[in-house]
């Protein structure tokens, strides 16, 4: 009898929460992401943990006795449709936005939601100008969890001059914030670690045919090829360069692992190595745990855009914990104060530009398994 008590009881206490929650307004995260074009499955990744923090932040009894919802907006990874986005996210009077995924667009909203004073923090926009706009005195606003291109590019300098693995790279690029951002990062270490760079070729965004720069790159044959590309452009680049045989490895911010696994058991990127924010073998309890559920649910490891989502999300909802709020300018506020423990065990703060990307990790591919080279903690 006591028993069946206990568990009417401890029932009851849940159908409690749940009731409460039901009757409170939910808190809405605004989410901007490019659900369609060149990097639509780069976004799929990211829901993937995005919908996984919320769903575990609910299981719990939600944020401030209340339920967090979600409203998701296409940016199409374009600047102007991250305008767009990022003000129907401030007339909806969400709490808070995760985004905007790609460095154009997310800059492109910067000084939205600054006016707004709506926190955004992402965890996979790269361009270094994120970083010198954010800050006191800037755009006090946008969080990044996440190394900027600078950062990254620093700690692969660092790796390429110490182990001295390629003396001559050639560079391509997307013709965007990103693509741009990454080349001129790599490019200020590279002489540095003793690189030469031969070559930058960009391209637009949705490029069918890269022929003419895979010939180009054939003719030169550097010892390594940096490219900063996101989405489809990568996979076509890295196919097209499989069919006209093009055998060189590859650096920069290359994606080693994901869709692009294919490519690495058949050979076409050995010896690769890439500045990464992130790696599912990364072997501590709290990224085993978040792993196994992606897993379940999406049988699937979890990208670094998955990460990125996640612990985005897992901040925001700290800085709603511990502000007992959701003011914006006390989120701000929270968020510049907080401590926080990533999902990979990294327990980090935010700095003067409002960054908390402090480490890089360094993946290679040997024997045509990705693999974890070095995890680099930059300043």
């Amino acid at each position: 009898m006591k028993l069946k008590i206990l568990v009417a009881a401890a029932v009851a206490g849940v159908w409690g929460v749940g009731a409460a929650m039901a009757q409170q307004p939910p808190i809405v995260i605004g989410v901007s992401t490019p659900q369609t074009g060149v990097a639509a499955v780069a976004s799929e990744w990211e829901m993937w943990g995005v919908n996984l923090a919320v769903e575990e932040i609910n299981a719990a009894g939600g944020l401030l006795g209340r339920k967090v919802e979600l409203m998701v907006l296409d940016n199409k990874c374009n600047p102007s449709e991250g305008v767009n986005v990022a003000n129907k996210l401030v007339e909806a009077k969400v709490v808070a936005i995760e985004g905007a995924h790609c460095s154009s667009a997310h800059l492109a909203s910067m000084k939205i939601v600054a006016d707004a004073k709506i926190p955004m923090v992402t965890g996979i926009a790269s361009n270094p100008q994120i970083t010198a706009l954010a800050g006191p005195g800037r755009n006090e606003y946008s969080f990044r969890i996440s190394p900027s291109d600078s950062a990254m590019m620093e700690a692969l300098g660092i790796y390429l001059g110490n182990k001295k693995v390629f003396k001559t790279v050639a560079i391509v690029g997307e013709d965007t914030d990103f693509g741009r951002g990454g080349a001129d990062a790599f490019k200020a270490v590279a002489e540095k670690a003793g690189v030469t760079v031969v070559s930058t070729d960009y391209h637009p965004q949705n490029n069918p045919d890269f022929t003419s720069i895979l010939t180009r790159l054939q003719q030169r044959r550097p010892d390594a090829i940096g490219a900063f590309q996101v989405g489809g452009d990568q996979i076509n680049f890295l196919r097209q360069a499989m069919q006209l045989g093009v055998r060189i490895p590859y650096t920069g911010r290359i994606e080693l692992g994901g869709r692009n696994q294919p490519i690495i058991e058949a050979g076409g990127m050995e010896k690769s190595i890439s500045a990464w924010t992130y790696n599912a073998t990364i072997d501590t309890p709290s990224n085993k745990a978040f792993v196994e559920k992606i897993r379940a649910k999406h049988k699937s490891d979890p990208y670094l855009q998955t990460w990125g989502g996640y612990d985005a999300i897992r901040v925001i909802a700290q800085a709603i914990r511990d502000c007992n709020c959701t003011d914006g300018e006390r989120m701000k506020d929270a968020i510049k104060k907080m401590t926080f423990t990533n999902v990979m065990g990294k327990t980090v703060t935010f700095d003067d530009n409002n960054s908390a990307g402090r480490f890089v990790v360094l993946q290679t591919v040997l024997d045509k398994k990705v693999a974890v080279a070095d995890i680099v903690e930059v300043k």
